[in-house]
């Protein structure tokens, strides 16, 4: 599967949050993306999975012991 989305680039920090408007956007390009590469209602929930697992292995990484 090929995704040509790319993150956007912060322009004032690196932890600079995108806003609703942005994430709404950016979720429904990698939700069409994913449909137009073949994905299933299962495979996009599997992917969805998969990020939220990263991203809280990350957040689990980061905290100080």
């Amino acid at each position: 599967m090929s995704m040509n989305a790319q993150a956007p680039k912060s322009t004032s920090s690196a932890t600079q949050n995108l806003n609703d408007k942005a994430v709404r956007s950016l979720a429904d390009a990698i939700f069409k993306q994913l449909q137009s590469e073949g994905c299933q209602a299962k495979d996009i929930i599997c992917v969805s999975s998969q990020l939220l697992g990263l991203v809280s292995d990350q957040i689990r990484d980061d905290k100080p012991n």
